[in-house]
């Protein structure tokens, strides 16, 4: 019974450690560490107030969300708005704008439960560097059914990983 108890503590502990949390993503030493990010409001044609006010509400939690998780990656992240603030000496600019976004149904949500009134957001990327190139375009899209920060986290997640990966290399 004793050996038994060690074995599933030894597995729980291990399991911890190798990776079961949340999966963390830093960039090499040596590696420019200089980000700027443009995240464009996502003006989209056709929706309503309701859906502009949640979208303006997913959209300045994920700002917070990505220049955070960036600072924690070791980029030096700054958060712009507007073009006009960027300069080539600032470091690369990574441009994020809205394809498409579905604030779901939050009454269906609360009443139904999580399945219902799912939510989604479609970002599109570009990577610049100092010289306006293009280093890296994709997109990326998400649905959830606890809502748009949790797709707005889940997007942030994927594109650290992105520009860690690409950075290292």
């Amino acid at each position: 019974m004793k050996r038994l108890a060690i074995l599933i503590s030894l597995i729980l502990l291990i399991g911890v450690s190798a990776g079961c949390g949340k999966k963390r993503v830093s960039l090499n030493p040596g590696v420019v560490k200089d980000l700027v990010v443009l995240t464009l409001d996502g003006d989209l044609p056709g929706q309503t107030g309701d859906q502009k006010h949640e979208l303006d509400i997913v959209m300045k939690w994920m700002d917070r969300d990505i220049i955070a998780n960036l600072k924690r990656s070791g980029f030096n992240a700054v958060l712009i708005k507007d073009m006009k603030e960027y300069a080539s000496d600032m470091g690369k600019l990574l441009v994020v704008d809205v394809d498409d976004f579905n604030a779901g149904n939050r009454a269906a949500r609360a009443f139904v439960g999580f399945g219902a009134g799912a939510a989604s957001l479609d970002l599109s990327y570009r990577l610049l560097d100092e010289q306006g190139a293009v280093i890296l375009e994709w997109q990326d899209g998400v649905g959830s059914s606890k809502g748009g920060t949790y797709c707005a986290q889940t997007l942030n997640r994927n594109t650290i990983e992105r520009l860690v990966g690409l950075l290292n290399n």
